[in-house]
């Protein structure tokens, strides 16, 4: 994401790293919604998200 994206959403000074599944809308971690699930798109997010936790709470 280029840099004036950052600026736009308010991430000036913060780790951001946005991640865009090809495909995958805005309900893609819903298995229950077959239409819109995306088990790739949804594994590959909760890795990430799992990884983003244990750092940030590595700390406390």
């Amino acid at each position: 994401m280029p840099s004036g994206a950052h600026r736009r959403h308010g991430c000036d000074g913060v780790d951001f790293r946005p991640t865009v599944f090809p495909g995958a809308g805005h309900a893609f971690f819903n298995d229950s919604n077959s239409s819109m699930y995306r088990p790739e798109a949804a594994r590959v997010a909760w890795e990430k998200t799992l990884g983003f936790l244990k750092q940030q709470l590595a700390g406390e």
